[in-house]
C-alpha cells in the first residue's frame, strides 16, 4: 500500500463494514487488507451474505486498521460497537506480533448494527475519495 487514505467510522457500524470499507479505499477486498491476521474462527456458510457479520480484532490488528485508516484506535473504540470486544476475546494470541480476528454474528452479540453504506460515508468522510 503506498499512499495513506484517511477512512472514518460510522457511529454504530460494524468493525467488518469498516474494514470493508478501508480495503475499498486502496483498491483492495477485506480478506486482502486482513490477510495477514490469523483467524481464531471462520465466518459459517449460514452466515455469509448477513449485514451484522462482525469481526473481532485483537489489540496488534487494532492498532494496524487504525493506522490503515488514519484514525485514532481510541476513536474507532467510541464509533464501533463491538471494539472493545476484541482484546479480551483473543487474549493471549498475539505472542508473536501478528494480529489476530474472529468472527461473530453482531446482533447477537451488541444490539443493532449498521452497516455502512457508501451514501452515508461519503458524507462523513474527508473529499471525494473512494468509498
Amino acid at each position: 500500500m503506498e499512499a495513506v487514505l484517511r477512512v472514518v467510522p460510522v457511529l454504530g457500524e460494524t468493525t467488518w463494514s469498516f474494514l470493508r470499507r478501508v480495503a475499498a479505499a486502496y483498491g483492495l477486498k477485506a480478506p486482502d487488507l486482513a490477510g495477514g491476521w490469523r483467524s481464531a474462527s471462520q465466518m459459517q456458510r449460514k452466515d455469509r451474505g448477513r449485514a451484522d457479520g462482525e469481526v473481532l480484532l485483537d489489540t496488534v490488528a487494532q492498532e494496524q486498521l487504525a493506522g490503515w485508516c488514519r484514525v485514532p484506535a481510541g476513536h474507532l473504540a467510541r464509533a464501533l460497537p463491538s471494539w472493545a470486544a476484541g482484546p479480551p476475546a483473543l487474549a493471549g494470541r498475539d505472542r508473536d506480533g501478528r494480529g489476530w480476528m474472529r468472527w461473530r454474528a453482531g446482533a447477537l452479540e451488541w444490539g443493532p448494527v449498521v452497516f455502512g453504506c457508501g451514501l452515508c460515508a461519503a458524507r462523513r468522510g474527508a473529499g471525494g475519495g473512494r468509498v
